[in-house]
């Protein structure tokens, strides 16, 4: 079953086969979680947006048409949940405080120089991050952690397929702005 498209598993838990759906949960929690926490105060906020988010999907699976993939239609009500919860809060929008990234290989070895220049790689991309609108991270994220297309960003974002274009090519000069000043801070610190 591991080895299943998401519309297969969907199917299998629509069928009655629920465990299908850990598998669906499994697969997503990564960015899901990324998703909710990029857009939410705290982290245990954000556990708990995940959670609600994952029960909502559960739910409304019936209501799944395939139109889109299943993670762009999965990924928007994530976002919509995390608006949702903020608007109630009357909660203004912060910074993302944990990215996540892929894990290192197994094979690296965590003193070795390829971990360290990572890491740092890693941080400073954290902290040129930090210097981007919540939206701008949200689509960066979605755009090169995911790899979502644009049309699917725009679906999860309710912004319009240029719109989405035109803030992901404003956010990466941003970015490389903020790289630059960090690896500049970087060097003055050194």
């Amino acid at each position: 079953m591991v080895n299943e498209s998401d519309v297969q598993l969907v199917e299998l838990v629509l069928a009655g086969k629920n465990d299908a759906f850990a598998l669906l949960v499994d697969r997503y929690k990564d960015m899901v979680f990324t998703i909710a926490v990029g857009l939410m105060r705290h982290r245990e906020e954000a556990e708990e947006v995940a959670q609600d988010a994952f029960l909502k999907v559960f739910k409304a699976l019936p209501k799944f048409q395939g139109k889109s993939k299943f993670s762009t239609w999965m990924y928007r009500i994530v976002y919509n949940e995390c608006i949702s919860r903020l608007r109630r809060k009357k909660a203004n929008l912060v910074s993302i405080e944990d990215v996540s990234y892929h894990e290192l290989p197994d094979e690296w070895d965590e003193n070795g120089p390829e971990w360290a220049q990572k890491e740092e790689r890693k941080k400073s991309l954290h902290e040129a991050m930090q210097q981007l609108s919540d939206q701008d991270k949200t689509i960066v994220m979605l755009y090169y952690f995911e790899n979502c297309q644009v049309e699917d960003i725009s679906s999860i974002t309710s912004l319009s397929a240029s719109n989405v274009k035109t803030k992901l090519f404003r956010a990466r000069k941003k970015l490389h702005s903020a790289l630059v000043h960090v690896k500049k801070k970087e060097l003055i610190e050194y």
